[in-house]
Parts: C-alpha cells; sequence; structure tokens
C-alpha cells in the first residue's frame, strides 16, 4: 500500500577493486602462462633426454615434450585470434 509511493533507493557506486578486468588483461595473463608453461616443459624434455641421458620415447622425455607442443599450440592459437 504505502510501498508504491516509497522512493526507491539509489544504487551503490561501484569500488574500483569490483569493477569488471578488461579481456586485455585476461588475454595477456594466458599468454603469459602458456608460453611460461611451454618454456618450462620444453626444458624439462630436453634436460631430460640429453643430461640424464634418457630415452627419447620414454615417458620421462615425451610427456613433457607432448605437454609443450600442446601449450605451444594453445599460445599460437590465442596470438593467432582476432580478438
Amino acid at each position: 500500500m504505502s510501498d508504491e509511493h516509497s522512493p526507491r533507493p539509489t544504487p551503490r557506486r561501484k569500488l574500483d577493486i569490483e569493477q569488471p578486468m578488461s579481456m586485455g588483461f585476461a588475454r595477456q595473463g594466458a599468454v603469459m602462462i602458456y608460453a611460461l608453461a611451454a618454456i618450462v616443459l620444453a626444458g624439462t624434455a630436453v634436460y631430460m633426454g640429453l643430461v640424464e641421458q634418457r630415452p627419447v620415447v620414454s615417458g620421462w622425455v615425451a610427456a613433457p615434450a607432448i605437454g609443450a607442443v600442446w601449450f605451444g599450440l594453445r599460445l599460437f592459437m590465442i596470438l593467432g585470434s582476432r580478438k
């Protein structure tokens, strides 16, 4: 009854920390994470193959090498997108 005539409260202004992050920041973070993962995994595969003298087809070399290729492909896809 009296609710129809009561004024609506004004919305509170959001703080700077509450504002959504821009997609550029998220994309830049993804590029950095994928690049770091690809470099670390490639380094691990090279280290295990050359320094530890493990066979190339062993899991110690092949698994990080496959991971490095996967993260490198994802990095290429992110950098190649038009957004």
